[in-house]
């Protein structure tokens, strides 16, 4: 995985801001993100129980349970599901079955069948914060946002105390893209930590860069720097921020920061590339762009730029090479097979016009 999955996966979604930022499935974030202290919602313990459950259900069939989740452990989930269906053959309402079932059918990307089992511990234990929370955070993987914004309303309703909810909300919300709705939930998780929830601010700066308010998304950015000055996702956020605001001489300062860091960030060669032939530094441009192609010797975006700057530096016979390879490789990017379309005509007849 890249550094942005990581990313991704400490804050949660993730963005496509300008050009080639690979982010992650936007259901990470369910999963991952605003996870405080869950024990603030509903105790400790992989399998949250009842007092009296452990008395209720045979010896057999807890260890059988016990058994499954040993499984688990090993990632032998098959296994563990034929463990759990044992004891649920035994005890059909024993809630560490059904959840053991539940969370090693998510685990196995099995999301429908996953649902059916928190269904049934919902019924035995329907305000069960644990329980919801579990059921909610798949329901996006299946599309059913709505449905997840929902349990998170209950959950809130039930602990009107936790952000977690809210914040959980707030990034379904980001996914639908609702996003100033969004904007609104992520405000009241930082109301109620008091600006402290980092994820809170780096999924805001997100959606209000959807929404084009980018100077306001770069003052959460500076937000998030005081914090921690060397976050590479965070300063590439606020270079990108100022090139859609034309302001392309500030925004490679920030590119050359992230760089200082990862030198091979590729997403950022390409954009600090695309902002000097934005500013006329054709040959800063192509050394920029040669990085990339030293690595990726086919990236169109890459080729392109290059071959807008050398047209531009009159090297009309090379800018063409580059558009005829980009031609050539049947690319998926619509828009960059036309741009390298118009640019090589205008190469040619600059061309034809020098001979």
């Amino acid at each position: 995985m890249n550094n942005n999955i990581e990313k991704a996966k400490e804050f949660g979604s993730f963005i496509g801001l300008v050009v080639v930022l690979l982010f992650s499935s936007p259901i990470l974030s369910f999963s991952n993100s605003f996870q405080q202290d869950v024990s603030e919602d509903f105790g400790n313990g992989s399998f949250p129980t009842s007092d009296g459950d452990k008395n209720n259900i045979s010896s057999t069939a807890q260890t059988l349970v016990t058994k499954g989740n040993e499984l688990v452990n090993k990632v032998k989930y098959q296994e563990a599901i034929t463990y759990y269906n044992k004891a649920l053959a035994i005890d059909p309402s024993n809630i560490n079955a059904l959840l053991g079932m539940a969370e090693t059918f998510s685990k196995l990307n099995r999301y429908d069948e996953a649902t059916i089992y928190y269904d049934k511990a919902l019924a035995i234990q329907p305000v069960n914060i644990s329980i919801l929370y579990s059921k909610a955070d798949i329901l996006p993987y299946l599309s059913r946002y709505d449905e997840a914004i929902a349990i998170y309303d209950k959950i809130f309703a039930l602990n009107p105390h936790s952000s977690n909810a809210l914040g959980r909300k707030a990034l379904a919300l980001y996914d639908l893209g609702r996003l100033e709705e969004a904007v609104t939930y992520f405000n009241k998780v930082l109301e109620m930590e008091s600006n402290n929830n980092t994820a809170a601010m780096y999924y805001k700066a997100l959606a209000l860069d959807k929404l084009g308010n980018y100077e306001e998304a770069i003052s959460v950015r500076d937000k998030l720097l005081e914090i921690d000055p060397k976050d590479i996702d965070t300063l590439d956020g606020i270079a990108l921020d100022l090139s859609h605001l034309g302001n392309d001489a500030k925004a490679i300062v920030y590119f050359d920061k992230v760089l200082a860091i990862d030198p091979y960030r590729m997403n950022v060669l390409l954009n600090k590339g695309n902002a000097l032939n934005n500013l006329s530094r054709y040959s800063e441009a192509i050394f920029s762009f040669d990085r990339v192609l030293d690595t990726y010797p086919d990236q169109d975006i890459a080729l392109n730029g290059k071959g807008k700057a050398l047209l531009m530096l009159g090297n009309y016979t090379g800018a063409i090479t580059y558009f005829d390879r980009i031609l050539s490789m049947n690319s998926s990017d619509i828009d960059i097979i036309n741009d390298a379309s118009k640019n090589k005509i205008a190469a040619v007849n600059a061309l034809n016009n020098v001979g």
